[in-house]
């Protein structure tokens, strides 16, 4: 019996993380993603602890520092795949910041350890709450259900996550609340310089980081800011105590450890009855954590081109945010376009993760006398590049793309989430949404026409021979007749019924889809989402997809939300469903068989793209 030589015996996934060249990879992609999560783990601080806060902005930059590295350890251990990067996020983050501000303004008289104890406590027990309720959805094999989420209710989250950012790095970087109270002043010179050089650094990273898709260049992008602001430093003469009286530089800071957590004893000194009062903030809390985890696992999910198990990454991150709160930190989820970076870098191994701790054990054993030394306006900088993103995507790119009613939407829920808060914001977009959708089924009849067997086969005459082929290779169509209104619950059971067989249907045993649109009355924005998940899904299996029959008005919002692509082969469009299953039975015909008739999708041409 001849065995294996050692090399071609299959690695264990645990012996691959250790390979030379994926540790090497992991290291390097683990800086980078670690640079990064310091960098914005700062800028999280600075918007919690502003305002009143500010003194304590040292106690908040551990916090987040520690966050950054023990949820990105626990998630990239415990993910359904390689390569997942998790941290804290801006959406969980502005809710955060909003809470400790009502907690601040409540308890003004109070003593500054009783304030600073109570801020500290609340954040943790909100990721504490936040961990036992994703891990519990998660345990319960939930992943599917909480996925139905109006496509109109993400965007005006996102939206009004978006103006959130910009008001909160406006406020790090000139220490004074963006609103028409201070408008006089936020326009004079002492203001406006400071607030100047932020946008200028957001605009710098919105325009190279769209440009240029290096993993490179936002760290880049940072380092040369701080290099160019210390430059103009050293060519203006000003010294850093000038600069820091001037409002240029963080700190001045207390001695002491940054990241500190509660003790028990600390327990004492907490005014547990204002934390009460914020209940209301760590259910908005959880639930925008529950949204946020699972807009950006779709994302990663359509970006890297893999399956993702939503149950297994619910529970990874429920334990990650539980480890946060067990040491005082803040509530976050994975983490898109790190998680995309590291795939890019062909780093895909649960140690970049794990190394992502690197930047952030540094920084914490630095102290405060690295972050005195950091500039305002990158960290305004940086928020307000994540502010401005979201509102280009959310509110001048939706535009385009979304019927005017969700749009409006989008609008509402991003004005009423800046005005009245969060959990109002979005229970009001999905009272907004339940009404259109009312709305729109009460104008569909009740009852649909029946589909008899014929309509599985074209009406195309055919030769015996010809018959006796697509019997045996009939199997390669896969044809789904659609019907009534077709909005975000329906829409996400079609991607799921689709996905399915292609996942359980071996390699090029399918090769067209027909998606029959001759029976649906409308359809709204989270379809055409789906419709267009399902697109990449047929680009992903070299399958054909081809719309039939589908009405002038939702071939346009089809359009518009790029489910329909005119410049892919793979995709075709048909004036009705019997030209489009006839054109996919000739292919079928034309490869396995001899087409002797010549059908009328040759006689007729196709309708254009």
């Amino acid at each position: 019996m001849k065995y294996p030589a050692i090399s071609e015996l299959p690695v264990p996934p645990i012996a691959e993380e250790f390979v030379p060249k994926n540790l090497l990879a992991s290291l390097m992609a683990g800086l980078v993603t670690g640079f990064i999560g310091v960098i914005r783990g700062i800028s999280y601080a600075a918007l919690i602890f502003s305002g009143s806060l500010t003194a304590y902005l040292n106690v908040g930059v551990g916090m987040a520092i520690y966050s950054t590295a023990a949820i990105s350890i626990v998630v990239a251990l415990g993910s359904s795949i390689p390569g997942m990067i998790a941290t804290p996020l801006a959406a969980p983050t502005a809710v955060l910041a909003v809470m400790a501000a009502a907690i601040a303004t409540q308890m003004v008289d109070s003593p500054p350890e009783v304030l600073l104890a109570t801020v500290i406590a609340a954040i943790a027990l909100g990721s504490l709450c936040t961990g036992l309720f994703l891990w519990l959805l998660g345990y319960f094999k939930l992943g599917k259900t909480v996925s139905f989420i109006p496509y109109p209710v993400v965007g005006g989250f996102m939206a009004g996550t978006g103006w959130l950012l910009i008001r909160g790095g406006m406020q790090v970087m000139t220490e004074i609340s963006l609103d028409f109270a201070h408008l006089q002043a936020l326009v004079s010179w002492q203001y406006s310089s400071h607030w100047l050089a932020g946008l200028g650094g957001a605009i710098a990273l919105l325009i190279l980081t769209k440009r240029y898709k290096y993993y490179w260049v936002m760290p880049g992008i940072l380092l040369v800011a701080i290099a160019l602001f210390y430059g103009i430093l050293l060519a203006t003469h000003t010294d850093i105590t000038t600069a820091r009286t001037q409002g240029w530089l963080l700190g001045p800071f207390p001695q002491g450890n940054l990241w500190q957590p509660l003790q028990f004893s600390d327990g004492m000194a907490v005014d547990w009855l204002v934390i009460f009062d914020q209940t209301g903030a760590i259910a908005t809390l959880m639930f925008i954590s529950l949204l946020s985890l699972v807009l950006t696992n779709n994302g990663i999910e359509l970006a890297i081109e893999r399956e993702i198990d939503l149950n297994r990454e619910l529970q990874a991150v429920g334990v990650a945010n539980f480890v946060s709160g067990l040491g005082s930190g803040m509530a976050g989820n994975q983490a898109l376009p790190s998680t995309i970076l590291v795939h890019k870098m062909e780093a895909n191994h649960r140690l970049a993760g794990v190394f992502k701790m690197i930047p952030c054990g540094a920084v914490l054993i630095l102290g405060a006398s690295f972050l005195s030394l950091f500039p305002k306006p990158i960290l305004g900088a940086l928020l307000l590049y994540l502010g401005i993103d979201l509102l280009i995507q959310w509110v001048y790119k939706s535009f385009f793309k979304l019927p005017l009613t969700d749009y409006g939407t989008v609008i509402a829920i991003a004005v009423a989430i800046n005005v009245w808060g969060f959990l109002e914001g979005v229970l009001l977009g999905l009272a907004i949404s339940v009404v259109l959708f009312t709305i729109k089924y009460s104008q569909i009849e009740a009852i649909k026409n029946e589909i008899s067997g014929s309509h599985q086969h074209s009406l195309q005459p055919r030769s015996p021979e010809s018959q006796n082929t697509l019997q045996t290779y009939g199997d390669l169509i896969y044809i789904l007749q659609l019907h009534g209104f077709i909005f975000f619950g329906r829409a996400n059971s079609l991607l799921e019924q689709v996905r399915q067989r292609l996942q359980q249907t071996p390699t090029r045993q399918l090769e067209y889809i027909v998606l029959d649109f001759h029976l649906v009355s409308s359809i709204d924005s989270s379809a055409v989402l789906a419709l267009a998940k399902i697109k990449k899904l047929a680009q992903q299996y070299q399958v054909t997809l081809v719309f039939a029959g589908v009405a002038a008005d939702l071939e346009k919002l089809l359009h518009k939300g790029e489910a329909i692509d005119p410049s892919s082969d793979q995709i075709k469009k048909f004036s009705d469903f019997n030209r489009g299953l006839a054109w996919c039975e000739d292919q079928v015909l034309q490869q396995y068989g001899t087409v002797s008739e010549v059908s009328e999708t040759e006689k007729t041409p196709i309708i254009s793209h």
